[in-house]
Protein backbone atom coordinates (compact mmCIF):
# COMPACT_ATOMS: atom_id res chain seq x y z
CA UNK A 1 0.00 0.00 0.00
CA UNK A 2 1.23 3.28 -0.75
CA UNK A 3 0.32 6.73 0.36
CA UNK A 4 -0.99 8.82 -2.13
CA UNK A 5 1.57 11.68 -3.75
CA UNK A 6 -0.31 13.22 -6.38
CA UNK A 7 -3.63 14.34 -8.00
CA UNK A 8 -4.15 15.42 -11.43
CA UNK A 9 -6.97 16.26 -13.79
CA UNK A 10 -7.31 15.52 -17.35
CA UNK A 11 -10.14 15.86 -20.48
CA UNK A 12 -10.81 13.90 -23.27
CA UNK A 13 -13.41 13.70 -25.95
CA UNK A 14 -12.63 9.94 -26.67
CA UNK A 15 -12.17 6.83 -25.03
CA UNK A 16 -9.81 6.39 -22.55
CA UNK A 17 -8.32 2.97 -24.08
CA UNK A 18 -5.10 1.69 -25.28
CA UNK A 19 -4.54 2.90 -28.81
CA UNK A 20 -6.05 6.18 -28.64
CA UNK A 21 -4.18 9.22 -27.77
CA UNK A 22 -4.03 9.98 -23.58
CA UNK A 23 -6.29 12.57 -22.04
CA UNK A 24 -4.87 15.69 -22.30
CA UNK A 25 -4.09 18.70 -19.41
CA UNK A 26 -5.73 21.92 -20.01
CA UNK A 27 -5.09 25.54 -18.30
CA UNK A 28 -7.21 26.28 -14.61
CA UNK A 29 -4.92 26.76 -12.35
CA UNK A 30 -7.48 27.31 -9.53
CA UNK A 31 -8.39 24.00 -9.99
CA UNK A 32 -4.81 22.77 -10.12
CA UNK A 33 -3.77 24.24 -6.67
CA UNK A 34 -6.87 22.46 -5.62
CA UNK A 35 -6.24 19.26 -6.51
CA UNK A 36 -2.47 19.54 -5.27
CA UNK A 37 -3.45 20.39 -1.56
CA UNK A 38 -5.91 17.52 -1.41
CA UNK A 39 -3.27 15.41 -2.47
CA UNK A 40 -0.93 17.00 0.39
CA UNK A 41 -3.55 16.97 3.00
CA UNK A 42 -4.44 13.61 2.22
CA UNK A 43 -0.62 12.61 2.28
CA UNK A 44 -0.42 13.92 5.73
CA UNK A 45 -3.10 11.71 7.44
CA UNK A 46 -1.93 8.28 5.08
CA UNK A 47 -4.28 8.08 2.86
CA UNK A 48 -3.67 5.19 0.12
CA UNK A 49 -4.99 3.63 -2.78
CA UNK A 50 -3.47 0.55 -3.35
CA UNK A 51 -0.28 -0.73 -5.12
CA UNK A 52 -0.08 3.30 -6.81
CA UNK A 53 0.01 6.59 -5.56
CA UNK A 54 -0.79 8.94 -8.64
CA UNK A 55 -4.09 9.41 -9.08
CA UNK A 56 -5.12 10.89 -12.36
CA UNK A 57 -8.65 12.14 -13.04
CA UNK A 58 -10.05 12.11 -16.93
CA UNK A 59 -13.34 14.10 -17.31
CA UNK A 60 -14.36 13.10 -20.43
CA UNK A 61 -17.58 13.16 -22.51
CA UNK A 62 -17.55 9.91 -23.26
CA UNK A 63 -19.98 7.25 -21.82
CA UNK A 64 -18.67 5.71 -18.92
CA UNK A 65 -20.29 2.39 -17.11
CA UNK A 66 -21.42 3.79 -13.63
CA UNK A 67 -20.20 7.58 -14.44
CA UNK A 68 -16.93 6.98 -12.49
CA UNK A 69 -15.00 3.80 -13.15
CA UNK A 70 -10.97 2.68 -13.76
CA UNK A 71 -10.01 3.30 -16.76
CA UNK A 72 -9.68 0.74 -19.28
CA UNK A 73 -5.84 1.61 -20.35
CA UNK A 74 -5.37 -0.18 -16.63
CA UNK A 75 -1.77 -0.59 -15.26
CA UNK A 76 1.23 1.21 -17.89
CA UNK A 77 4.13 -0.91 -17.42
CA UNK A 78 6.59 1.79 -17.35
CA UNK A 79 4.64 3.91 -15.14
CA UNK A 80 3.46 1.89 -12.46
CA UNK A 81 2.52 4.48 -10.06
CA UNK A 82 -0.46 5.89 -11.41
CA UNK A 83 -3.87 4.91 -12.24
CA UNK A 84 -6.63 7.33 -14.77
CA UNK A 85 -10.33 7.14 -13.15
CA UNK A 86 -12.73 7.98 -16.15
CA UNK A 87 -15.47 10.34 -15.31
CA UNK A 88 -18.33 11.08 -17.57
CA UNK A 89 -19.51 14.69 -17.62
CA UNK A 90 -21.67 16.92 -19.64
CA UNK A 91 -21.06 18.61 -22.46
CA UNK A 92 -21.78 21.55 -20.40
CA UNK A 93 -19.24 21.29 -17.64
CA UNK A 94 -16.83 20.03 -20.39
CA UNK A 95 -16.74 23.78 -21.82
CA UNK A 96 -16.39 25.26 -18.75
CA UNK A 97 -13.32 23.58 -17.37
CA UNK A 98 -11.10 26.60 -18.26
CA UNK A 99 -13.28 28.66 -15.92
CA UNK A 100 -13.83 29.60 -12.25
CA UNK A 101 -17.54 28.41 -12.47
CA UNK A 102 -16.26 24.56 -13.42
CA UNK A 103 -14.34 24.72 -9.80
CA UNK A 104 -17.62 23.29 -7.55
CA UNK A 105 -18.38 20.48 -9.62
CA UNK A 106 -15.39 19.38 -10.43
CA UNK A 107 -14.42 19.00 -6.91
CA UNK A 108 -17.86 17.32 -6.08
CA UNK A 109 -16.35 14.95 -8.80
CA UNK A 110 -12.96 14.94 -7.32
CA UNK A 111 -14.99 14.02 -3.90
CA UNK A 112 -16.58 10.89 -5.91
CA UNK A 113 -13.49 9.71 -7.13
CA UNK A 114 -11.67 9.69 -3.81
CA UNK A 115 -14.46 8.05 -2.30
CA UNK A 116 -14.16 4.94 -4.17
CA UNK A 117 -10.92 3.92 -1.94
CA UNK A 118 -12.77 5.07 1.53
CA UNK A 119 -11.84 2.36 4.25
CA UNK A 120 -12.99 2.01 8.21
CA UNK A 121 -10.03 3.84 9.08
CA UNK A 122 -10.08 6.64 6.44
CA UNK A 123 -13.19 7.04 5.71
CA UNK A 124 -15.57 9.48 3.55
CA UNK A 125 -16.21 11.79 6.33
CA UNK A 126 -12.22 12.33 6.43
CA UNK A 127 -12.26 12.14 2.90
CA UNK A 128 -14.57 15.32 2.70
CA UNK A 129 -12.67 17.12 5.48
CA UNK A 130 -9.66 17.19 3.72
CA UNK A 131 -10.54 18.69 0.74
CA UNK A 132 -13.30 20.93 2.77
CA UNK A 133 -9.92 22.40 4.56
CA UNK A 134 -8.05 22.55 0.94
CA UNK A 135 -10.72 24.22 -0.71
CA UNK A 136 -11.30 26.48 2.08
CA UNK A 137 -8.15 27.50 3.23
CA UNK A 138 -6.51 27.86 -0.35
CA UNK A 139 -2.83 29.28 0.56
CA UNK A 140 -3.54 28.96 4.21
CA UNK A 141 -3.73 25.21 4.19
CA UNK A 142 -0.39 22.92 5.98
CA UNK A 143 0.16 19.74 5.48
CA UNK A 144 2.93 18.14 7.22
CA UNK A 145 6.07 17.42 4.65
CA UNK A 146 9.34 16.54 6.80
CA UNK A 147 9.53 15.98 10.76
CA UNK A 148 11.82 15.27 12.98
CA UNK A 149 11.92 14.56 16.38
CA UNK A 150 14.16 13.89 19.45
CA UNK A 151 13.72 13.43 23.17
CA UNK A 152 12.58 16.82 24.17
CA UNK A 153 11.73 18.62 20.80
CA UNK A 154 9.49 17.66 17.83
CA UNK A 155 10.70 20.05 14.54
CA UNK A 156 8.11 20.06 11.66
CA UNK A 157 8.41 21.62 7.98
CA UNK A 158 5.01 22.15 6.74
CA UNK A 159 4.08 22.60 3.21
CA UNK A 160 1.97 25.87 1.96
CA UNK A 161 1.25 25.64 -1.68
CA UNK A 162 0.83 29.30 -3.05
CA UNK A 163 -1.90 30.39 -5.74
CA UNK A 164 1.07 30.54 -8.34
CA UNK A 165 1.97 26.95 -7.81
CA UNK A 166 5.32 27.88 -5.34
CA UNK A 167 5.80 26.29 -1.94
CA UNK A 168 5.78 28.36 1.32
CA UNK A 169 7.46 26.09 3.61
CA UNK A 170 6.69 26.72 7.15
CA UNK A 171 9.23 25.76 10.32
CA UNK A 172 7.84 24.77 13.81
CA UNK A 173 9.57 23.05 16.96
CA UNK A 174 7.90 21.74 19.33
CA UNK A 175 8.55 20.89 22.99
CA UNK A 176 7.57 17.66 25.05
CA UNK A 177 4.35 19.33 26.08
CA UNK A 178 3.34 20.88 22.04
CA UNK A 179 4.00 24.32 22.75
CA UNK A 180 5.61 25.82 20.03
CA UNK A 181 8.90 27.53 20.84
CA UNK A 182 10.02 28.64 17.17
CA UNK A 183 7.85 29.33 14.28
CA UNK A 184 9.74 30.37 11.05
CA UNK A 185 8.57 30.92 7.62
CA UNK A 186 10.98 29.91 5.13
CA UNK A 187 11.58 30.62 1.56
CA UNK A 188 9.50 30.32 -1.41
CA UNK A 189 10.38 28.03 -3.74
CA UNK A 190 9.80 26.54 -7.12
CA UNK A 191 10.74 22.52 -6.05
CA UNK A 192 11.51 20.96 -2.45
CA UNK A 193 15.13 20.40 -3.07
CA UNK A 194 16.25 22.91 -0.36
CA UNK A 195 14.06 21.05 1.92
CA UNK A 196 16.06 17.28 2.88
CA UNK A 197 16.74 16.07 5.84
CA UNK A 198 16.02 17.61 9.21
CA UNK A 199 18.49 17.80 11.99
CA UNK A 200 17.00 18.73 15.81
CA UNK A 201 19.23 19.01 18.57
CA UNK A 202 17.99 20.78 22.48
CA UNK A 203 19.69 24.04 21.44
CA UNK A 204 19.16 23.84 16.90
CA UNK A 205 17.18 22.71 14.03
CA UNK A 206 19.02 22.51 10.88
CA UNK A 207 17.50 21.84 7.34
CA UNK A 208 19.43 20.82 4.90
CA UNK A 209 18.87 19.66 1.31
CA UNK A 210 18.38 17.00 -0.34
CA UNK A 211 21.02 14.91 -1.63
CA UNK A 212 21.06 15.29 -5.34
CA UNK A 213 22.66 17.84 -8.42
CA UNK A 214 19.43 19.89 -8.49
CA UNK A 215 20.41 21.26 -4.93
CA UNK A 216 23.92 21.94 -4.97
CA UNK A 217 23.62 25.38 -4.67
CA UNK A 218 21.62 25.72 -1.71
CA UNK A 219 23.10 25.68 1.39
CA UNK A 220 21.54 24.27 5.15
CA UNK A 221 19.64 26.44 7.20
CA UNK A 222 20.11 26.47 10.89
CA UNK A 223 17.89 28.07 13.86
CA UNK A 224 18.71 28.45 17.07
CA UNK A 225 16.50 27.55 20.00
CA UNK A 226 15.46 29.49 23.08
Amino acid sequence: MKVIKDIRIYRSRIENVPGNSLPESFYNLELCRIAERVAWKLRESGFVMGDYHHLYINLTTCKVEGKIRPSARGRDPYFPWYRYYDVEVSQELFDSLETHGCIEQVVGLLEQVLNVFATNEFNTTRIHDCINEAVTKGEKMTAVFKEKTSSKNKAIVYLRVLDNGRYFPLLRVYDVNDNVILERDLPETNCLDPYGEIQLSSRKVTIKPRKNCFAVDHEPMTFELV
